[in-house]
């Protein structure tokens, strides 16, 4: 009896949109204003001053490099379908961000609180966006073959 031939890898257009998506709107996010202090706005690219009066110079970029490589994932998904090992990292990935995301608040809060400032739709955009990645990430990994 001869092996029959697997089903194509399914479709996860969708799935590497949400991938996508989220992962541009981190992106912008690190342009967008994350601490306004008095007159003065900052993005992700500036300074910012922990609780603890450490400080941190363009915290920004962590938020950038993994944002590529999300993309990056969501784009091989888009063109190459289901791969489940591609899918999995891209869960891991969008976890990893949003735990980021979740720091990058806390770094803009203390900043806020140390110079009586707000914060800005850029920071509040950093723990939101990789949710939307790792819904793309998960219905792509959940996504079967007929």
């Amino acid at each position: 009896m001869a092996p029959t031939a697997k089903p194509p890898r399914p479709d996860v257009k969708l799935g590497a949109i949400l991938v996508i998506a989220g992962s541009l709107i981190s992106f912008i996010g690190v342009f967008l204003p994350w601490v306004t202090v008095g007159n003065e706005s900052q993005n992700g690219t500036g300074f910012f001053v922990g609780s603890d009066f450490t400080i941190y110079d363009n915290p920004g970029a962590a938020v950038i490099f993994i944002a590529l490589v999300t993309v990056g994932l969501g784009i091989a998904l888009f063109f190459a379908g289901r791969v489940l090992a591609v899918a999995i990292i891209a869960i891991v990935a969008a976890s990893i961000a949003l735990l980021v995301g979740l720091g990058m608040i806390g770094i803009t809060s203390d900043t806020a609180d140390f110079g009586d400032g707000s914060i800005g739709i850029g920071a509040i955009l950093q723990p939101i966006a990789p949710l939307l990645t790792l819904a793309g990430a998960i219905v792509a990994t959940a996504k079967r073959r007929r």
